[in-house]
């Protein structure tokens, strides 16, 4: 792999591409193979922060692809953060380290992972009171109809770029505790630190969605545009759920991780289970 000085002075002529090749009898797209491809060149570390990519022609030469097929491609890299094009000058390597969420994780949404990876998270508090719970949130905390509890409500960003809107909802034992909230706060530190409520065990479900008018608005995508819908249960070592939220994820933005173990091989890991949903 040859690493190009950023004044474009190097006679070299590009970076090694991976040999794999694109997949024509895939259902899926070109362009988000070619992303993949080039993805895990940047994340495997062989092309280090720096690198300059290949052209647009010199990929479009190896892999056969249109130069829009290549510049979608490009630019769902520029969108996780990966790669930065500077006009006149080409695209080069920006990050090695990919946007993910660990989605079985425990702790505090995807917060805590992020800033350990060194990521920059902020919100945005839309919303933070204490009133009736919606139905859903009621049913999922096993409360009746009606309980009084917190709504959290946020939008979230990883590195200046939007990527989720989330709605907590906490029972009323808990909602104390996050009274005063910060915005770029760890809503399941402050429960453990001001509550002495810690989150040991949930259940999440995840399924594919498109973006209405408020949510096109809220995470700056077209209407219409696919997105992941998380639906979350958490509770504490008396198996007490202490909160439930509903989550809407830019999935061009931000990638899901999921680690699975042979069943019983990991005591007290939290399996994350997909089931069909029947309408």
């Amino acid at each position: 792999m040859t690493n190009f000085p950023r004044d474009g002075t190097s006679a070299a002529t590009a970076a090694a591409l991976p040999e794999a090749t694109i997949d024509r009898a895939s259902p899926v797209p070109f362009y988000f193979q070619l992303a993949e491809l080039l993805e895990e060149e940047i994340v495997s570390g062989r092309w280090v922060p720096g690198t300059r990519v290949p052209s647009e022609n010199d990929l479009g030469a190896r892999y056969g692809l249109s130069r829009t097929t290549i510049r979608q491609a490009l630019a769902r890299l520029e969108q996780e953060g990966l790669v930065s094009r500077e006009k006149g000058r080409g695209t080069f390597v920006s990050d090695s380290r990919p946007r993910s969420w660990l989605i079985q994780s425990t702790e505090g949404f995807f917060h805590d992972e992020f800033l350990r990876a060194g990521r920059a998270v902020r919100s945005r508090i839309l919303r933070l009171e204490r009133v009736e719970l919606p139905r859903w949130a009621s049913d999922s905390l096993s409360l009746p109809a009606g309980s009084e509890g917190m709504v959290v409500e946020r939008v979230r960003s990883v590195d200046g770029v939007v990527a989720l809107y989330v709605i907590n909802c906490l029972p009323a034992f808990a909602a104390e505790a996050v009274v005063g909230l910060q915005p770029d706060e760890s809503l399941y530190q402050r429960l453990v630190e001001a509550g002495g409520i810690s989150v040991v065990g949930g259940s999440r479900s995840l399924q594919a969605v498109t973006a209405g008018a408020k949510l096109a608005k809220l995470l700056e995508v077209d209407a219409g545009a696919a997105l992941a819908y998380i639906e979350s249960v958490t509770w504490d070592e008396t198996d007490r759920p202490v909160d439930c939220y509903r989550a809407w994820l830019r999935t061009d933005r931000m990638r899901l991780d999921i680690q699975v173990s042979a069943q019983g091989a990991a005591a007290g890991s939290m399996p994350f289970l997909v089931a069909p949903v029947l309408r």
